[in-house]
């Protein structure tokens, strides 16, 4: 063969494509965004956060923070005056290994707003692990009920008691629609090889009784039903979670 004469280019198959993430999984983006994750790790500890405004820096977070739920600041930081606070914070969170930039702002009705900037991605990371790995049992068993109940299709919204200033003690379920209070009652009754109803207290009888006599919808307006739910101590929150935990996929 003369040497001189080229071979034909072979042709490379064509890259796969990436397989879509299956519905209600999070794609990869999500998971890795740092900025979100500090949004979740904060809601967790009970702040408010505010919308992601235009031109603000990428990583920054504004928030209207719980401070008795940010055990790592070794202090409760409401009385103190907000340039002090912002300081604590900061050097609390350094000792942690989190850079951040901490801001104190006066916000509505005299309630401070806090900004806070962590100058890396490692350290937005590191800043959401600290919040979360920190929570007190309350928040801690408000996330765990949240996050069980997500998984199993059941969008409850699970909150804390207590007021920005005075730490919260129990878990509050507040009010469910009577078809998601039914779904959630098959769940506990499923549930009951792996948790039993002595340990569960009386909360399967009581969501029986309120999804047996409440109608499914409103005869006034035709919207779906509420059933106040009350609250629970962490403990019950997270046995009430680990049951709801023991019949979904793995």
């Amino acid at each position: 063969m003369d040497p001189t004469e080229r071979r034909p280019a072979r042709r490379r198959a064509p890259s796969p494509r990436p397989l879509p993430a299956p519905p209600g999984v999070a794609s990869p983006v999500h998971q890795q965004d740092p900025r979100q994750a500090v949004v979740t790790a904060l809601e967790a500890a009970g702040a408010t956060v505010e919308p992601h405004g235009p031109g603000a820096p990428a990583l920054e977070v504004t928030a209207r923070l719980r401070y008795s739920a940010l055990p790592f600041a070794s202090v409760n930081l409401a009385p103190l005056r907000k340039a002090q606070a912002a300081e604590i914070l900061r050097q609390a969170l350094m000792r942690r290994g989190v850079v951040a930039h901490i801001i104190a702002l006066d916000g509505p009705d005299g309630a401070w707003r806090t900004v806070v900037r962590p100058s890396s991605v490692q350290d937005a990371v590191r800043l959401a692990d600290v919040v979360v790995e920190q929570l007190p049992p309350v928040y801690a068993a408000a996330r765990r009920l949240r996050t069980v109940l997500r998984a199993a299709g059941l969008e409850q919204r699970v909150t804390v008691d207590g007021s920005w200033e005075v730490p919260a003690g129990r878990v509050v379920l507040g009010r469910v629609r009577a078809d998601l209070a039914g779904r959630l009652l098959a769940l506990l009754e499923a549930a009951t090889d792996a948790v039993s109803e002595n340990e569960l207290g009386d909360l399967p009888q009581r969501l029986l009784r309120l999804a047996a006599t409440v109608d499914a919808s409103c005869g006034h307006c035709g919207q779906a039903a509420g059933l106040d739910l009350g609250d629970l101590e962490p403990a019950q929150a997270l046995r009430l979670a680990e049951a709801v935990a023991a019949r979904l996929p793995r």
